[in-house]
């Protein structure tokens, strides 16, 4: 299913390859490059779709190398993530853009921001995963699902199939995400009541792993391996969105995160989950990493 106002387009990378992306909102509105989450496509930001017009900001959505229509690469890295970023922006005429990270998007996110500081001005994170630091420090409080497939793919390469067949075997069934709703929290099982919701979520992780389980695995390696980065060397400011009820990635990781920015502002929503969230305030998230947004 593709939401409605969304363009979905490709570029070729200069080995050949296709960075496929989706398009949202209006073309003369404020870029935001969205990064998805784990594992998901550019699909995911059809979420955002209904109040783009009205806050006057154009959403870029990426598919991550291997997932959605992405071509595959072997030894990706979180660098060059940013890298193929950077020849999308020249691709479409882009100077410079905000960026908005939800989820397992939000290591990409960082690397933008720290990689790419005259042309990601601001940037905000949603419900997001940080560095490895962050990961053992919240372990006791993940998603049991999320907590054990990030322990078999902390054990090594070997181990990372195992830990991504049982999270994508579980996102493809059908009724995932309402298997998913009851296990979270209050907040999230109302938002994902609603079938629209349900249904562009559905259609993001499915199309996601329509290559296979190849770009789930190496995402959990990046994510529990050293960075190839250092939080500390990110200059743009970066809002930290996360929900207190969050059962999926708990409230502890988005201060952990704030603790090693510089130029961090971190807002705890009470009663707000890992899918409420980003949905309930997407208006107030768009406004702020625009620079036109309030404190909630």
């Amino acid at each position: 299913m593709i939401p409605a106002g969304a363009s979905l387009e490709s570029v070729t990378l200069p080995d050949g390859r296709l960075l496929a992306y989706a398009d949202y909102g209006p073309p003369s509105g404020v870029p935001i490059l969205y990064c998805h989450g784990f594992p998901s496509c550019s699909l995911e930001a059809g979420l955002l779709a209904p109040v783009l017009a009205a806050c006057g900001a154009r959403i870029i959505a990426p598919d991550r190398p291997g997932y959605g229509r992405s071509s595959p690469l072997k030894g990706r890295t979180l660098r060059g993530f940013s890298d193929d970023v950077a020849v999308l922006l020249d691709t479409l005429g882009l100077g410079r853009v905000a960026v908005v990270g939800v989820s397992g998007g939000g290591p990409y996110a960082l690397s933008l921001l720290a990689h790419m500081p005259a042309r990601v001005t601001r940037g905000a994170l949603v419900g997001a995963l940080g560095p490895p630091a962050a990961l053992r420090a919240c372990r006791d409080d993940l998603f049991p699902l999320v907590r054990a497939a990030l322990h078999l793919a902390d054990l090594g390469p070997i181990f990372a199939p195992l830990a991504a067949w049982p999270v994508t075997r579980f996102l493809r069934l059908r009724g995932r995400l309402r298997l998913g709703a009851r296990l979270a929290s209050a907040a999230d099982r109302e938002v994902l009541a609603d079938p629209a919701v349900l249904d562009v979520l559905g259609a993001a992780q499915y199309e996601g792993m329509r290559r296979g389980a190849l770009a789930a695995v190496q995402d959990l390696l990046l994510y529990v391996r050293p960075w190839d980065f250092s939080l500390a060397q990110i200059q743009p400011e970066c809002a930290l969105w996360h929900g207190a009820a969050d059962r999926i990635m708990p409230a502890r990781m988005g201060v952990e995160i704030a603790a090693l920015l510089p130029r961090a502002r971190l807002h705890l929503i009470e009663g707000e989950g890992h899918y409420s969230l980003p949905i309930r305030y997407r208006t107030a998230i768009i406004r702020d990493v625009m620079g036109r947004g309030k404190s909630p």
